[in-house]
Formats: C-alpha cells, sequence, structure tokens
C-alpha cells in the first residue's frame, strides 16, 4: 500500500487541533514566566509615566517578538525526541506532516503572545497620553559625514515632522515568524542545535583570534564583515527584526557637550518588507528542508 493509506486514519484539520492543545499545555510554564515579567514591566511603565512626556506607540522598535520567536522552539520541542522512534513518531501522521504541524502550533501560540505584547504596548502609549498616530519631530542629520570627536554642531540637527506608519505594526509579528521558523528548522535539522550555534560562534572567533595574532588584517576583519552584513546590512536581521531603527536613530554628543538623540534617515517600510520577505521564504524552505529529514519512508 502507499504511504497515504498507512496515515489515513487521521485529519490534517484533527491533527492541527490536537497539537495547538498539547503545545499550549507544554508552554503553561513559560507562559506563567512571561506574564510575572509583563506584571513587573507594567509596574515599571507606570512608576516611570510620573512626570514624563508620554510613551509614545512604536511597536517596531522592540526586539522582544523576535528574541521570543528565536527561544519558543526550545520550549516547544521540550522533551521531545526527535530524532529516533519516540512516541512523536508513532501517531497515524506522516512524520514530515506531524512535525509541521507541532511548528505551526507553535507559531499560532506566538502570534498570540505578539498580539498581547502589542496591545500591553498600545495601552501604555494610551495610559501615559503618548503618541500613537499622529506626527512627530524628529531631530534628523544627514547621513554623512559622521560627527568628529569634538561632537557634532548643533547646526546640522534639522527638526522634521514624522507621521509614524501604521505598517510597521505589523514588525512584530514579522520578526517573531521569521525567528520561529529558523529556530524551528533547526531544531529539526540536527539533535543538537545548541552545538552547533557554538560551534559556529566558536570558530568565528577562533578566526578572529588567529588572524589577530599573525596580524593579518584582511583575514581579522572576516568574522565582523560577515556580522555586519547579516546583522546591520541593507537585507539583515536588523530591518527584519526593528526595521533597521536602532541603525538610524543614535545618540552622540553635541559640540555643546549635551548628549542628543538623532536620527540618519526615516524607517522604510518598503526596505522592511523586502527584507522580511527574503528571510521568511529562507526560513521556509529551510523548515521544509529540516522536516523533509522526517518523511516516512515505512509501507504498508
Amino acid at each position: 500500500m502507499t504511504e497515504w493509506v498507512l496515515h489515513s486514519g487521521a485529519r490534517p484539520g484533527g491533527v492541527a487541533r490536537a497539537q495547538i492543545r498539547a503545545v499550549g499545555l507544554a508552554l503553561r510554564g513559560p507562559a506563567m514566566v512571561a506574564g510575572g515579567v509583563l506584571v513587573l514591566a507594567t509596574a515599571l511603565a507606570v512608576a516611570d509615566m510620573r512626570g514624563s512626556t508620554g510613551f509614545n506607540f512604536h511597536p517596531e522598535r522592540w526586539m522582544v517578538p523576535g528574541l521570543s520567536g528565536l527561544l519558543l522552539p526550545m520550549a516547544v520541542w521540550r522533551g521531545e525526541e526527535r530524532f529516533g522512534p519516540g512516541f512523536l513518531w508513532t501517531l497515524p501522521v506522516d512524520r514530515r506532516g506531524h512535525a509541521l504541524a507541532k511548528v505551526g502550533a507553535g507559531w499560532v501560540w506566538l502570534m498570540a503572545a505578539v498580539a498581547l505584547f502589542v496591545l500591553w504596548l498600545l495601552a501604555v502609549a494610551l495610559a501615559s497620553g503618548g503618541n500613537v498616530l499622529g506626527p512627530e519631530t524628529l531631530r534628523m542629520i544627514p547621513p554623512l559625514p559622521y560627527p568628529g570627536d569634538g561632537g557634532l554642531n548643533p547646526a546640522a540637527i534639522t527638526p522634521t515632522a514624522w507621521t509614524p506608519n501604521p505598517v510597521l505594526w505589523l514588525v512584530p509579528f514579522t520578526a517573531a515568524t521569521a525567528m520561529y521558523l529558523l529556530s524551528s528548522a533547526l531544531a529539526l535539522a540536527t539533535p543538537h542545535p545548541f552545538r552547533w550555534l557554538a560551534g559556529v560562534l566558536l570558530t568565528f572567533f577562533l578566526i578572529a583570534m588567529v588572524s589577530d595574532a599573525a596580524d593579518a588584517d584582511g583575514v581579522a576583519q572576516i568574522p565582523e564583515y560577515l556580522v555586519s552584513l547579516l546583522v546591520g546590512g541593507r537585507y539583515g536581521l536588523e530591518s527584519v527584526l526593528i526595521a533597521s531603527t536602532e541603525t538610524l536613530k543614535v545618540e552622540t554628543r553635541l559640540t555643546t557637550g549635551e548628549m542628543a538623540v538623532v536620527w540618519r534617515g526615516l524607517p522604510d517600510p518598503a526596505q522592511w518588507a523586502r527584507s522580511t520577505l527574503l528571510w521568511t521564504a529562507l526560513a521556509a524552505a529551510a523548515l521544509w528542508a529540516a522536516a523533509s529529514r522526517h518523511r516516512e519512508t515505512r509501507r504498508a
């Protein structure tokens, strides 16, 4: 018989619902910890509101959703025997389909958590009288030249009116999704994902240390260049996670001696969309390839 007949007893909808319930139960512990952190953050935010000018609503500037997506697969697959004849693979569902269903269930709960986080940011902004949709005045400076050691001349700062684009409110959801798919792909690709991560980081450090000891400047710059390209490049992770706001917004010293937050440019929704599409597509392809390692090979 074919593989389809072997697994015809389970319907995809039922499998998905069962996985959502099972993953939800498995995430109760992390959810309680996250809830406690949120309560503490609320208390700190309320205390910080006193005498402040308000908390502006900018969900695209927070890395919490992306980091949550990166870490969540650890909780989703905790205790599962992903490789070998474990209980995970004894159910009447194709192995690849079962793995993808479990990943999808984790994503559903991740989106619910991200939505709660964004609503919390909105509630804090409204309670503090901060800006949500109204225009803001940003202190803009030219991208070049960069301020010297003497500081930035205040004359180079141009106050610019800018209205936040609601499209960027999607950043927390897309960032969490892309990171979750990447991390899930790694969890399904190898039984020891942390060893691979540690090995990559150790390789980078060894290259830097050896080349520095040998005064090989060109080689020493390879790890730094790769990190810069993957994180802060035009299509880097920073664009996916926070729409490049950390690169665009900098704190610098003025020639008057005071510190000021200035912007080298404005967040570009189109650039964010292209970066997000690229990384999400790569992550989805990696996840499919990793899940395909577990596809059913038995025959009835």
